[in-house]
């Protein structure tokens, strides 16, 4: 019996000496050259991040939460406004080896407004990431119609685009007489003779 409490005590003490174990929850701030700034909190037991940031004055501007994956890194998340109204979601994309490879910013609409490409060098450390914005509001209208692949001029029904913007729609045009075919050389040899 004194074996096994002296093993319990010698347990309790090298636990006590031992190195204390990594905060589940660590948070750090980060100022910006126009005197705001921003606050990341980490919880690792929840695998979330969120990250508020505030303008000069200490008014809330926006709050982005993560989900992270199993290395810490965010795989989606939402975007709010100050007021605590979603305005956006963000979705990570990763490549084979676990990097992320592109995060896009998805407006209410589901239309994609910003895209952070992330590149790699071949040692495999990582290049200044690529922010491509995207005004949603510019993309090109599509309409179907049918094509005519023998024709150069538009089927009916189908769209012109005109100087400043505006669509017209096209007439078709009427077809042009087409020209007898020539005759081959054995057409001509051996054929019927035209008649004049």
């Amino acid at each position: 019996m004194k074996t096994c409490s002296a093993f319990f005590v010698l347990l309790w003490v090298a636990s006590a000496t031992a190195q204390p174990a990594a905060a589940p929850i660590s948070a750090r701030s980060t100022y910006h050259p126009d005197n705001s700034h921003s606050e990341t909190v980490l919880d690792k037991t929840t695998n979330e991040m969120t990250e508020s940031t505030y303008s000069s004055g200490g008014t809330l501007i926006s709050k982005r939460h993560y989900l992270l994956n199993e290395r810490g890194l965010p795989t989606q998340g939402h975007i709010y406004d100050g007021r605590g109204n979603l305005v956006a979601r963000s979705q990570t994309y990763f490549d084979e080896f676990g990097r992320a490879k592109e995060m896009r910013s998805f407006n209410l609409h589901g239309q994609c407004y910003q895209q952070v490409l992330y590149e790699y060098k071949p040692d495999g450390t990582a290049k200044p990431p690529k922010v491509i914005n995207v005004d949603p509001r510019a993309a090109p209208t599509i309409r179907p119609g049918l094509i005519d692949f023998t024709k150069d001029t538009p089927a009916t029904g189908q769209y012109e685009q005109q100087q400043g913007g505006a669509q017209q729609q096209v007439q078709p045009q009427a077809a042009a007489p087409e020209e007898p075919q020539k005759k081959s050389f054995f057409g001509r040899l051996f054929g019927k003779k035209d008649k004049k």
